[in-house]
């Protein structure tokens, strides 16, 4: 199996990568080398459109008008989502460019793990050793082999 020389956590709007070091006496020490910020993740979505012009208005029959329709407001935190786990994405194929020689391993949330996955390159998705479908972003370093199967002493 190769082994396992990054360490990358991400939630939706947070990446974190630690590169893994080996201790012959105390296991593997994890050190932060990136941590990344989206701050189009932060926020409600209401927030950050204020512009009406071209919204489908709705009505509830006697006239009055409630906002805009739910498709669109859908179509477009799907976009914002899509723009957000590309970003990620290519976040992850920098630092693995840079820092990880061998393989390396994942953790994302489960709703989002595999649309990050699939906007990687091949070469990059083939060298994960350990995908985690879990929310680790605010774990912390020290913690951390604790939920990948590749870190554990045999």
């Amino acid at each position: 199996m190769t082994p396992t020389s990054l360490i990358i956590v991400a939630d939706r709007g947070t990446l974190k990568a630690y590169r893994v070091n080996e201790t012959p006496t105390r296991g593997p020490s994890l050190h932060l080398i990136q941590a990344f910020n989206i701050t189009d993740a932060h926020g409600r979505l209401s927030d950050k459109v204020t512009d009406q012009a071209g919204r489908f208005p709705v009505t509830d029959g006697a006239g009055s008008h409630h906002g805009a329709s739910i498709a669109e407001n859908t179509q477009l935190e799907n976009e914002t989502d899509r723009r957000i786990y590309k970003q990620l994405a290519d976040q992850i194929v920098k630092i693995i460019g840079r820092s990880g020689k061998e393989g390396w391993s994942f953790a994302a949330p489960a709703e989002i793990h595999s649309a990050i996955v699939d906007l990687l390159p091949a070469p990059a998705r083939n060298r994960i050793v350990e995908h985690v479908k879990s929310d680790l972003v605010k774990v912390e370093a020290a913690k951390l082999p604790t939920h990948f199967r590749s870190l554990q002493q045999i």
